[in-house]
């Protein structure tokens, strides 16, 4: 995953999120509270990556796929500022699908390694509660 989810990451502890998580390791059956609503704060966060996105496409008129796959591939990149735009526009695409698609990168906040997914699906939410003794967060700090 180097190179594609981060450059460098801390797994010995929560790095730079170390005051908040002194221990980087939450297990769901010490504290099924506070468990949920930290995964509660994951899945709040993928949704404002998605959203911003998809609010980027949306500004910039590029929600139209067939109007931004030609205006990449046809290269209109007429000055520095559009050529910017349009690989924004490509990243945001991309950033979407992988959210869609549950595939791990640097801002999917969740992995389900059982799933090996980072979909935050409602089912995650009731097995958690079944069998808390089955679930816990590992927090660490990566950098891309």
């Amino acid at each position: 995953m180097k190179g594609e989810a981060f450059d460098w990451r801390e797994t010995e502890s929560a790095g730079r999120w170390s005051d908040e998580y002194p221990d980087n390791v939450i297990l769901a059956a010490d504290d099924p509270d506070r468990f949920l609503a930290e995964l509660g704060k994951a899945q709040t966060y993928k949704r404002e990556a998605l959203c911003q996105a998809l609010k980027f496409l949306e500004e910039n008129e590029l929600l139209d796929l067939k109007k931004m796959a030609t205006a990449i591939l046809e290269d209109e990149q007429d000055s520095p500022m559009e050529s910017h735009r349009l690989s924004m526009a490509a990243y945001s695409l991309g950033s979407i699908a992988d959210h869609l698609k549950g595939t791990y990168t640097y801002n999917s906040y969740f992995f389900d390694t059982h799933r090996c997914t980072s979909l935050m699906h409602k089912q995650i939410f009731e097995e958690i509660q079944e069998h808390p003794q089955l679930w816990a967060l590992v927090i660490f700090d990566c950098h891309y």
